[in-house]
């Protein structure tokens, strides 16, 4: 691999998990169910149905987290995952059990 396919691909690797860090300052409206949630929170990084970006990057379905450490990763986040301190933990709890039935 040569030095520029190196860095475009450095670059491009970047430019998919941009945004994806610090906290997020999302609020569900009362009453959002668990996909809305998801839809507006989390598809932007995680893909259409947890599937990650290009299928391959940030993937969520199938994951072997448990219930627990979905909602615990949603409202503190990650190494890349930004928090959601604006999604209670009741809320949260819906987009876990969402992403557990994907």
């Amino acid at each position: 691999m040569n030095k520029t396919t190196y860095v475009a691909g450095i670059c491009l690797l970047g430019s998919l998990v941009t945004g994806c860090s610090d906290s997020n300052d999302f609020k569900p409206i009362a009453g959002m169910d668990a996909l809305d949630i998801y839809a507006n929170a989390c598809s932007s990084c995680h893909g259409e149905n947890g599937g990650g970006k290009f299928g391959i990057l940030l993937k969520l379905a199938g994951s072997d987290a448990s219930r627990d450490e979905i909602v615990d990763k949603i409202r503190n986040g990650g190494h890349i995952m930004p928090a959601f301190p604006n999604i209670d933990t009741e809320n949260a709890g819906l987009v876990a059990g969402y992403l557990k039935s994907l």
